[in-house]
């Protein structure tokens, strides 16, 4: 009696949707910034330097600064981030 053996191939297929980019924005000035830092060590530094010149270059609207607890932490407010802001920065430190 032959014995049936199953074959399986672990090989992953990724169905990625194609999505075009965003548009580029015309400029900075009288837009919101969201600036997200990522938990690592010195994102804080790099992100507060960061606003001070792009409100003194761009004159932002506002800046939103969003911190994650950890690296490894998803982000609970990417959707926060994108009903308010016109564009965004994320920092890693280190």
């Amino acid at each position: 009696m032959a014995a049936k053996v199953e074959l399986l191939i672990p090989q992953g297929i990724v169905r990625v949707p194609q999505k075009s980019p965003s548009s580029r924005l015309g400029g900075l000035a009288g837009k919101v910034i969201g600036l997200v830092n990522n938990g690592k060590p010195n994102a804080d530094v790099f992100l507060s330097r960061l606003a001070n010149l792009m409100q003194k270059k761009y004159r932002l609207s506002g800046i939103l600064l969003k911190a994650k607890p950890r690296p490894s932490v998803p982000a609970e407010f990417i959707e926060e981030l994108a009903m308010e802001c016109q564009a965004v920065v994320n920092a890693v430190g280190d």
